[in-house]
């Protein structure tokens, strides 16, 4: 089970009537849960487990755990990834929420509406703003990641509908003042994206961040191989892949108006002299 950016998980599905025991061979991690666990043996959070009923009315748990063996993640769980079991829907869990009609904004309350008036809504508003401003006087604020800025590699039709059929380039998504790919891993998974993979943050030589902070954006990706190659752990892989060359841990440089926690991070690892923020 992969979560969208490609961090691996191990989905596990059980009667709900039968359970494991805490020695190793009575359950399925394989954990001995009879003394106290070394640190990050596991990541285990009620987030990741929920009750389901399927279509029979047979009721079923589910367990959703970060995979260890993964390049990608490596074991650690990002906020997303670490609630797919709390997603799966329940008709008293969290996915009850979620919405069954078209909304629109009247005041300030969200009525549900008819498919048929939000896309004549949409269509006119749009038409409008075509025919008075042109393609780029359509704005879009998107949620990346397969929501909708994930565009040309998670949500075609989304992706298209702006920049094939409406034409803007007035794209931006949730954390970027424009549209650029934050979907790393897709190339580690086999899919060709528009940005960089996970292994370029293990193997380069300095890092250029702009604009992002992805220790608390992009947690894994900053833990599990930014942090890495800041802290020389990668230096044999560079050798590796690049022999003759010169290898060292990296440096970095961040380019934002805020200090934020990444900056203080990256200081704390690589030392403040291999640390530049503009």
């Amino acid at each position: 089970h992969f979560c969208i950016v490609g961090c691996g998980y191990h989905a596990y599905k059980w009667d709900q009537n039968t359970e494991g025991g805490r020695a190793p061979d009575q359950n399925a991690l394989g954990l001995d849960f009879r003394t106290q666990l070394p640190p990050f043996a596991t990541t285990l959070t009620r987030a990741m487990t929920n009750t389901i009923t399927d279509k029979g009315g047979k009721k079923w748990n589910i367990m959703i755990v970060p995979d260890k063996e993964c390049v990608v993640n490596s074991g650690l769980s990002s906020t997303r990834g670490g609630k797919m079991a709390s997603y799966m829907y329940t008709h008293d869990g969290i996915g009850r929420e979620r919405l069954k009609h078209p909304r629109i904004k009247r005041g300030d309350q969200w009525l549900d509406t008819s498919w048929e008036q939000a896309l004549s809504i949409y269509a006119g508003l749009t038409k409008k703003i075509l025919d008075n401003d042109g393609p780029d006087g359509l704005f879009y604020d998107c949620f990346d990641h397969g929501g909708a800025g994930g565009g040309f590699e998670n949500t075609w039709g989304t992706g298209k509908l702006m920049f094939s059929a409406l034409k803007t380039q007035m794209v931006r998504i949730h954390n970027r003042p424009a549209y650029n790919s934050e979907c790393h891993a897709t190339r580690d998974m086999g899919v060709g994206e528009l940005n960089n993979s996970y292994e370029d943050a293990q193997l380069a030589d300095c890092i250029l961040c702009t604009g992002a902070n992805p220790y608390e954006t992009q947690t894994n990706y900053f833990l599990n191989h930014w942090v890495a190659n800041l802290s020389g752990a990668t230096v044999d892989k560079k050798k590796k892949w690049f022999p003759g060359e010169t290898a060292a841990a990296a440096k970095v440089i961040i380019v934002d108006p805020r200090r934020s926690a990444t900056v203080a991070i990256c200081e704390q690892v690589a030392g403040k002299e291999n640390v530049l923020h503009l």
